[in-house]
């Protein structure tokens, strides 16, 4: 692997990373515990808590088990109900509703949501600590010291790792797993023994446990273990006749072909091997993470049963337009205005040096470029569009990638380090601005937080997390009459949230006399009904009137008296 610099943290640098590391644990703990339940964790959790409470998988297969398995683990030391027995679990149909009203019950009936909650994230933050490790070790064996404290730093400050690392879903934890995969296999290949293989395999196993989207792993190793063994196998070849003084001749360049090509031939079968055994070693893992099923193909019918509950007619909101089917350019807009400016910039930065520089060590970027593209295309092309976060797992790729431009070549120029220095000021002020609603954060591209509903919908700006701060927010201002339009599948009332229900199709002009707190996902959605219907005519109040406030960048208030807009 390449390393530009001496891999050895000095004592600073051991107590810098220290503190990013605190800092990338602590930070969502003080968060978490005043944010109500997101929309998937209502679901994830309470059913990972069935998988270890009676070792049967049924509740929510279309996600695979293992990251719902280690976020219920420290509720079996909690006194909690099971609400279901055995028996009566093996005979739930697989109607998606279920799932949702039984996590519902278990969280809200008989039990402390929030104690619930808070323990089922804990496990999600150290799947999140450990990937922060991850990329900040794998950065320093390629590019050094500096590049390590530099990866390790913008990922413990990232507004969408910091929102989703505190939450019981899939997203942060398959990053994890995949990350780590990958970086076991780089390092097999760079010194093939059984133990590498065989760790491979296993991570490769917990990779496709966390999330379906690793079958797109399985390409990505074939791909890559073929293309190392082709390019390793030429480069010996290569270097023992060069070693031997065999050049310049006719018939040393015959010689050097000839043995490049039986090399390749063997190099390529191994390699061919090795991905057949990683994968045969992969398998037992999933036996295990479902509990050892007799449904051989329970794996196949989880992965048949993505988004089987999504509405085939569903509009799909972007840029204040709505449309069945979404947009290929959605993941794009989306990371674009939902990653801070200075990591932007950082990143250009890095192509930059990418393709200045030299190829050869081209296998190493290889593991970083394949991925991240190839989960950006992947999501962009088969993924629904409700949200940044689907490209997490290519955060990781992204941020070792960037850290190339902490190598000393760009550390050596004063001008650099000073620039360097005002982005990750930036950096870190836009990550402090946002506290503690990161998961809502945009950047100036599209005019702040403020703005984020005229841009994205669903988890980019309001996953039902703001129902404890809501609450907070009528402690201090009662409001008696007042409507709600909830975006989550919690129960307002738990928090004492008593405001009539309606949904963002029922907010059309005029609109209705009181209070109306609107989550960020109905006020853009009302936004793109009322552009469609009346397009910017004063009958569009929504699109033309500020709110009177705006709680936990997830609800906007309302204040409406005789049907005038205070």
């Amino acid at each position: 692997m390449i390393n530009s610099e001496s891999s050895g943290l000095s004592s600073i640098g051991w107590a810098v990373r220290g503190v990013l590391l605190v800092s990338t644990f602590l930070v969502p703990v003080l968060i978490m515990k005043d944010k109500s339940a997101t929309y998937d964790e209502v679901a994830h959790l309470p059913a990972g808590y069935t998988y270890l409470a009676t070792g049967i998988i049924k509740l929510n297969q279309k996600h695979p088990p293992l990251i719902k398995e280690i976020c219920a683990f420290p509720l079996l030391f909690l006194d909690l109900k099971l609400l279901v027995d055995r028996k009566s679990l093996r005979g739930i149909n697989t109607d998606p509703a279920y799932e949702w009203n039984y996590g519902r019950d278990f969280l809200y009936r008989d039990h402390d949501a929030d104690r619930i909650l808070f323990w089922g994230r804990v496990p999600a933050l150290l799947l999140s600590l450990s990937l922060a490790i991850l990329v900040s070790v794998w950065s320093g064996r390629l590019w050094g010291q500096r590049a390590s404290l530099l990866a390790l730093f913008l990922y413990s400050f990232d507004p969408t790792i910091t929102a989703h690392a505190q939450l019981v879903a899939t997203d942060v934890g398959f990053a994890f797993f995949a990350t780590l995969f990958l970086f076991l296999l780089r390092r097999y290949l760079e010194n093939p023994s059984p133990k590498g293989l065989v760790l491979s395999g296993l991570s490769l196993g917990l990779a496709l446990g966390a999330k379906f989207s690793a079958v797109m792993l399985i390409p990505m190793m074939v791909v890559l273990v073929i293309v190392a063994a082709w390019k390793q196998g030429s480069d010996a070849i290569g270097n023992t006749v060069i070693n031997r003084g065999l050049v310049s001749t006719e018939r040393t360049v015959k010689l050097t072909n000839l043995l490049r090509e039986r090399s390749r031939s063997k190099r390529m079968i191994s390699a061919l091997a090795a991905t057949g055994l990683m994968m045969s070693l992969a398998l037992p893992v999933l036996w295990l993470l479902y509990v050892f099923p007799t449904d051989p193909l329970i794996y196949l019918k989880g992965l048949k049963a993505v988004n089987r509950d999504h509405d085939p007619n569903f509009l799909y909101y972007l840029m204040g337009e709505l449309k069945p089917g979404g947009w290929r350019t959605y993941f794009l807009i989306a990371w674009l205005v939902k990653t801070p400016i200075p990591s932007l910039l950082l990143l250009a930065a890095a192509i930059l040096l990418f393709f200045r520089g030299t190829r050869a060590f081209w296998l190493d970027e290889a593991f970083l470029v394949v991925p991240a593209i190839s989960f950006f295309i992947g999501y962009s092309l088969g993924a629904d569009n409700l949200g940044v976060r689907y490209l997490i797992p290519c955060f990781p790729f992204i941020f070792i990638f960037t850290a190339r431009v902490a190598t000393r070549f760009v550390a050596a120029r004063r001008g650099m380090r000073a620039v360097v220095a005002i982005l990750l000021g930036w950096y870190l002020i836009e990550f402090v601005a946002i506290y503690p609603d990161h998961l809502s954060y945009f950047n100036q591209i599209a005019g702040g937080s403020r703005k984020g509903p005229e841009w994205l919908d669903d988890s980019n700006v309001d996953w039902g997390q703001g129902l404890i701060q809501l609450r907070n927010y009528l402690q201090k201002n009662p409001a008696k009459d007042y409507r709600l339009c909830y975006f989550g599948s919690g129960i307002p009332k738990y928090y004492g949230i008593t405001g009539r229900r309606f949904d963002d199709f029922s907010i059309l002009s005029p609109p209705p006399k009181g209070t109306i707190f609107m989550s960020a996902h109905c006020v853009a959605r009302a936004r793109a009904i009322m552009n469609s219907l009346y397009g910017s005519g004063p009958e569009n109040w929504i699109s033309h009137t500020p709110p009177k406030t705006i709680v936990g960048h997830a609800y906007y208030v309302y204040e409406i008296r005789d049907g005038v807009l205070q």
